[in-house]
């Protein structure tokens, strides 16, 4: 069982890196449909709001109370968050409330040894509202799908990445079932979660070589390379799922493709907010995939 300074922990910083990410996800498909789509684009941009109105409150006690490392792995905002927040409301004519992200930016490090009551139960209802959100999310994306492959909705998104949406808002309700439980976590839900992360990296590889401008060979050949390479290691973390014990030296090898990819996505973004670089893709879609990056080896670092 959690005690209640891990519940604590652990309910800011999953919350606030999983609900950023959802939030731009729902961006995402937001900017990917047509006009005479305005119900999917306004429940989409709905997903997003109620993201962050859970962010305010998550705010209100994350000051003092997330991890260093954390914040020094920048599993929640990067120091390209608020730019591509502003290009993108820029380029897209969408509204993004860009005072979570400052606010984030500001977030002080520190652990509470005592939280009050208060605390414990306003989190603990914004992991159940979140937990309501989600599921409704993965819903919403399933349904998309399905009407993609029958021709029955056009989106300039692919269905690939609605399928990595899905995958990776499977974690976040996994996670907060786990949370509004009060369970800890074992060595075989940790594994299965690696293998899940690099299964989704993978993925995440693939759609960067996509939606770069084909004469952009670098970054194409690159993507294909960090592609092939999250490919081996998921299906490597998916034999050892039954002995967890084999999974160190695969940490070790994950931690190092996580830190060169890192890298590589930095430079993509950089490239973009200089204009250098043109990709198909909303700014801080790209950002959403450095902060996946950061949290990914920081759960690498926890576990170790």
């Amino acid at each position: 069982m959690l005690n209640e300074v891990d519940f604590v922990r652990q309910t800011l910083t999953s919350n606030l890196y999983y609900l950023r990410t959802l939030r731009e996800f729902a961006t995402n498909i937001q900017l990917s449909f047509l006009q005479e789509n305005s119900t999917y684009i306004d429940t989409a941009r709905d997903f997003g709001k109620r993201c962050e109105e859970l962010g305010q409150i998550l705010i209100k006690y994350a000051d003092g109370n997330v991890p260093k490392d954390a914040l020094d792995n920048n599993i929640f905002v990067t120091k390209y968050t608020l730019d591509t927040e502003l290009l993108t409301e820029k380029l897209f004519n969408v509204d993004i409330d860009t005072n979570i992200t400052k606010k984030e930016l500001s977030l002080t490090p520190g652990i509470q040894n005592n939280p009050s009551k208060e605390m414990i139960e306003e989190l603990d209802s914004v992991n159940k509202r979140a937990l309501v959100i989600v599921t409704n999310f993965i819903n919403f994306c399933e349904d998309i799908i399905q009407k993609m492959s029958s021709n029955e909705l056009f989106s300039y998104s692919y269905i690939s990445i609605i399928e990595a949406m899905i995958v990776e808002m499977s974690l976040y309700k996994s996670t907060l079932e786990r949370l509004i439980a009060s369970q800890s976590i074992d060595p075989g839900y940790v594994v299965n979660y690696e293998y899940l992360f690099n299964n989704l990296l993978q993925r995440l590889s693939s759609f960067v070589r996509g939606l770069t401008d084909p004469s952009n060979d670098i970054v194409i050949i690159r993507a294909g390379s960090f592609a092939n390479e999250f490919g081996v290691l998921a299906n490597e973390y998916k034999e050892s799922i039954a002995n967890p014990d084999n999974s160190i030296d695969l940490e070790e090898r994950t931690l190092d493709a996580l830190e060169r990819f890192r890298i590589f996505i930095s430079d993509i973004i950089e490239d973009v907010l200089s204009a250098r670089a043109y990709f198909i893709v909303e700014p801080i879609f790209l950002d959403n995939i450095l902060t996946t990056t950061n949290y990914f080896k920081y759960i690498l670092m926890e576990d170790n």
